[in-house]
């Protein structure tokens, strides 16, 4: 787990240098055998449940655990308590300027998706659609982004998120599990094994959904061949 704290005081020598030098980290993870694959768990202000699911210091090394030498997953990460005195740092001041101003008028830059919108655009291009709360597979190869697989995230309470994000990471580490680190840099076919690995546990769980909204053979029928594993 890597863990990247963008309202860092220290900016300089956290968000920005991971965003210059994001590819160079893949790159050593790799070399050091610390990854064979990387991901990142991707959320804003609106899925809470994520962020305290990343807060939780027994969830992170749950997590961390899981991924091992496998994944290296990165986040970036807001600190909601700075976050909140910033709030209200800022409502004070529009108040004291003008006693009419609504609350309303907190910016909405300050969702931590805006960073990671360009963050993902710059590396995976600018057509990337990006869906919140999801986790994002992917493989670096010759410096740059080479594939990448999202998975959305559905679960909202926090354990049933935990859970959600723990069986992906899971399942992604042990389709590593047996590769021998010689054949660390066959780019292409690791994340193959990961990405059949998590497509295929996507699927499984959209058809339980689909069963349990199906009345008749051929409602379900036309739910498993009409499913989008997204």
């Amino acid at each position: 787990m890597f863990t990247v704290t963008i309202n860092s005081e220290n900016r300089k020598s956290s968000y920005e240098q991971f965003e210059s030098e994001f590819l160079k980290i893949c790159d050593e993870h790799r070399e050091n055998d610390r990854a064979l694959v990387f991901a990142f768990i991707l959320y804003d202000f609106e899925n809470e449940h994520i962020g305290k699911v990343l807060e939780d210091p027994h969830y992170w090394l749950s997590l961390n655990s899981i991924s091992g030498n496998y994944l290296t997953v990165f986040s970036l990460h807001y600190k909601a308590a700075d976050m909140k005195e910033k709030f209200m740092e800022m409502i004070k001041q529009r108040m004291d300027q003008d006693v009419h101003k609504e609350f309303n008028m907190i910016p909405t830059d300050q969702n931590p998706s805006l960073e990671t919108n360009q963050f993902i655009q710059k590396y995976f291009g600018k057509d990337f659609k990006i869906k919140y709360p999801s986790v994002l597979f992917f493989q670096v190869k010759n410096d740059v982004v080479s594939d990448s697989r999202l998975i959305q995230l559905d679960q909202e309470g926090i354990e049933a998120s935990f859970l959600e994000l723990k069986k992906y990471i899971k399942i992604a580490a042990e389709a590593l599990h047996k590769v021998n680190r010689e054949n660390k840099y066959n780019v292409d076919e690791l994340f193959s094994l990961v990405e059949q690995s998590v497509s295929g546990q996507r699927q499984k769980i959209q058809i339980k959904k689909g069963i349990k909204t199906v009345t008749s053979i051929a409602d379900l029928a036309a739910t498993v061949t009409g499913l989008n594993p997204s």
